[in-house]
């Protein structure tokens, strides 16, 4: 049957490789991906629509034998989610062949995942759940083949969701992630925030939505990620490198900000429903709302929602923060279908922004103005016992920068568009080993506009192969990749920057290595050890002008390799039954690690010192420990601690950036629900932060004389936080949820080290901020 698709896919290859542009050898690439995709996708489903579609049932019993109704069951590979009924008992029609993780997950319960072949005999599968207080990490895909629990991940990840994400919200992604151990936020006011994972930020540390890779400029300093997180469904963070699966810039960590998956309607009728969510905080005047309608019919599936936030200037506990107010708004929508040949769906996300960024004069007001476009088709298909995925993106990011309000000439243009595309083979156990094999290609170009400069316009392409397999043996469990990337740079003429037409190109082998072995039911020592790398980027090749951002005048280094690391990790993992902790230290060994050093020259023009990007070697080493803790049914205790190491061995010096020692801790009382009001909760917890006395030098001179040299931005401090919450059910599926919390309770002056505005005013910490939220579904 599938060799009616093979004449036609020839004539389109030979077709396609008449253009030899970057861009046409890349789409038509993934276009042909796609078309064979598509003759394998019928050719599947024409087989499988001549047998009867199988389906898989169950029932999901406590420890006692008893139905536990509610469970969020869900087919994590072809994302189709059900719940059990009041018998326990769970349904998946019309299912495509293959082989699925299955997982069971409800709050008071340890989350279940099993693997397992569906075929055309008996797809029974009945599962016990043993109680947990402890809310257990949810399910994870970003760092491995296979979904697995955080805390049997290969690599060390943190799943953040549910009442934990909406505690943590916050107008940019490095300030909702900054109280997740081993990650915090390089921020430039509150409209940005950039995760920090061990020291490591910028295009080191990888940001995804929905797996999508996202290209919005990071390298610039005061560049954060255009994402929004209120209607994200949870986000997954890879704390290490994770080039094996990702490529380039995931030398520090991966962000993956997952959105809820489009709903079907299989089994069951078709509806339409519905959520939204307002909030108000009160220290800059800030109201957000997002408002989602999603609903199905048979196979087909949809989901919209628009979100908006906008902010004055915020308050400092001495003084409010001038020009620091800001705007967000977007949307988007989302159509799949499914059914027993497999799926396909579609994104669209908008996302419009208008950031104030706070000078070291008040009288000066300038602005950004940022504009992104996303879209993502993916594609779903059995293949035998085996499973295709094959994705296409698109990502239009738009920044100008104007200096002052209410100007309309663009001082900085940055324009850049993105294509990405993915194929993935998902390959069932094959003796002791299930995994997958990988094909992936990026092309960007990047345009500038407005008066100044920075880099020259240039294109990109990238491909990149891969394996990553995983093994279970008894106890053990292991996981190993490997891949192979190249790159290539096109720069075109610049006279501004006195720079000529020329190319580079890069390869690299990275590779990972992990082991998870259960000393017991509740314990488990995990070792992975992992090899990332980053190419360079175009500003850190070829700058040669005034960057504003960092107050310097920085000349690029056309002659940069690729940033190459070793990682290691070793941890302790605990989940007793009134516990969950993990112990673990890292040591990330950076060859060619791209930095500034000053020259002791000065720009006669601008009077910025003049900075040479260089390359040297570097370490970065550290500890993360986390513990929750459940001494009766209604006490809940969270702590953690972390702590980075970064030093430049080229030069013997302390790296940039880097985080000082950092505690957090919380005490929940979680109440009994009522005839009115249900999981009533109270907690009260904080962070304390000691003071980073390892300054790099740059670092040191950027700092000597802001304001009289007191020294403030080095100095100590804790903030203590409270909140509480609770939920009135009005019928099924209505309800309103109310969550309070107040931040900065005592209104403690304090210079977070790493906000980059910190010289620019004196202590610009937000003072005490009230924030109420309310969530209905309907």
């Amino acid at each position: 049957m599938a060799m009616i698709y093979i004449e036609p896919i020839k004539r389109f290859a030979a077709f396609s490789i008449r253009r030899r542009t970057g861009k046409d050898i890349f789409m038509k690439t993934i276009t042909l991906i796609l078309a064979t995709l598509a003759g394998l996708t019928v050719a599947t489903a024409t087989e499988t629509y001549a047998q009867a579609a199988p389906e898989i049932t169950g029932r999901v019993t406590d420890a006692a034998g008893q139905p536990v109704k509610d469970v969020d069951v869900l087919l994590l590979e072809i994302r189709r989610a059900t719940v059990t009924d009041s018998d326990g008992i769970y349904t998946f029609t019309r299912l495509p062949r293959g082989t699925y993780t299955v997982t069971f997950s409800i709050l008071g319960y340890a989350p279940v995942i099993r693997r397992m072949t569906v075929g055309a005999g008996d797809n029974t599968l009945n599962v016990a759940l043993a109680s947990s207080p402890v809310e257990v990490p949810g399910i994870q895909v970003t760092a491995s083949a296979s979904a697995t629990s955080a805390l049997e991940s290969p690599q060390p990840t943190t799943v953040l969701s549910d009442e934990d994400l909406d505690a943590a919200q916050a107008p940019s992604l490095g300030e909702t992630l900054d109280h997740v151990p081993g990650v915090h936020n390089l921020s430039t006011g509150i409209g940005i925030g950039k995760p920090v994972i061990r020291g490591l930020t910028s295009n080191r540390v990888l940001v995804l939505e929905n797996g999508q890779r996202l290209e919005t400029q990071q390298w610039g300093d005061e560049h954060g990620p255009d994402v929004e997180t209120i209607n994200a469904e949870r986000i997954e963070v890879i704390r290490g490198p994770a080039s094996v699966l990702y490529g380039s810039d995931a030398l520090g960590g991966v962000v993956n900000i997952i959105p809820p998956d489009v709903p079907d309607a299989l089994g069951r009728d078709a509806f339409i429903q519905g959520s939204f969510t307002g909030g108000y905080a009160s220290n800059n005047q800030q109201p957000e709302g997002d408002l989602s309608i999603e609903g199905a019919s048979g196979g087909l599936g949809f989901r919209v929602s628009g979100t908006g936030r906008s902010s004055e200037n915020l308050e400092t506990p001495d003084y409010e923060l001038w020009n620091s107010g800001n705007r967000a708004v977007g949307g988007g929508a989302a159509l799949g279908y499914r059914g027993a040949w497999g799926s396909l769906n579609g994104r669209y996300v908008y996302r419009d922004e208008r950031i104030e960024l706070t000078d070291e004069d008040p009288a000066e007001t300038p602005f950004q103005r940022i504009g992104d476009h996303r879209a993502e088709f993916e594609l779903i298909a059995p293949f035998g016992e085996s499973r295709l995925e094959a994705t296409v993106g698109f990502e239009r990011n738009r920044r100008r920068e104007f200096e002052e309000s209410g100007a309309t000439d663009v001082a900085l243009g940055l324009l850049s568009r993105t294509y990405t595309g993915e194929i993935h083979l998902h390959h069932p156990i094959l003796g002791p080993f299930f995994g997958l094999l990988g094909l992936s290609g990026m092309h960007t170009s990047f345009e500038k506009f407005g008066e100044e400069t920075l880099i020259p316009e240039n294109t990109s392409n990238a491909v990149g192969v891969y394996a990553f397999e995983q093994a279970e043996a008894g106890r053990w469990s292991f996981s190993m990749g490997g891949r192979y990337d190249f790159r290539h740079l096109d720069v075109e003429d610049d006279e501004e920057l006195g720079l000529t037409a020329q190319t580079k190109s890069w390869n690299s082998l990275t590779g990972n290595i992990g082991v998870l072995y259960r000393v017991s039911e509740p314990m488990a020592l995990v070792l992975n050890v992992g090899r990332g790398f980053r190419a360079p980027s175009a500003f850190e090749l070829y700058s040669n002008g005034v960057h504003e951002g960092t107050i310097a005048f920085e000349r690029g280094n056309p002659d940069l390799d690729t940033e190459k690391s070793l990682n290691i990790d070793l941890a302790a993992r605990v989940f007793a039954h009134r516990m969950i902790g993990e112990l673990g230290g890292f040591v990330n060994r950076v060859q060619d690690f791209i930095f500034t050093l000053p020259t002791g020259d000065v720009d006669p023009e601008s009077g910025f010192e003049i900075f040479d990007v260089v390359q040297g070697d570097a370490v970065l080493s550290g500890i993360e420990s986390s513990l929750e803790l459940h001494p009766t049914d209604v006490l809940h205790l969270e702590a953690a601690v972390d702590y980075v190491y970064g030093e430049n061995t080229s030069s013997d010096e302390p790296l940039p950036n880097v985080p000082p020692l950092r505690a957090t801790y919380k005490l929940r009382y979680e109440g009994k629900s009522g005839d009115v009001f249900e999981n009533p909760n109270l907690w009260i917890g904080g962070e304390s932060n000691a003071r980073q006395a390892r300054l790099n030098p740059a670092d040191a001179e950027f700092f000597t004389g802001a304001f009289d040299g007191e020294g403030y931005m080095s100095e100590a401090y804790t903030l203590i936080n409270a909140g509480g919450g609770f939920e009135i059910s009005l019928g099924p599926r209505r309800s309103v949820h109310v969550d309070m919390q107040i931040r900065n309770l005592f209104d403690e002056s304090y210079a977070p080290f790493l906000s980059r505005i910190k010289t620019n005013a004196m202590n610009p910490g937000q003072g005490r901020n009230l924030i109420l939220r309310l969530t209905t579904e309907f």
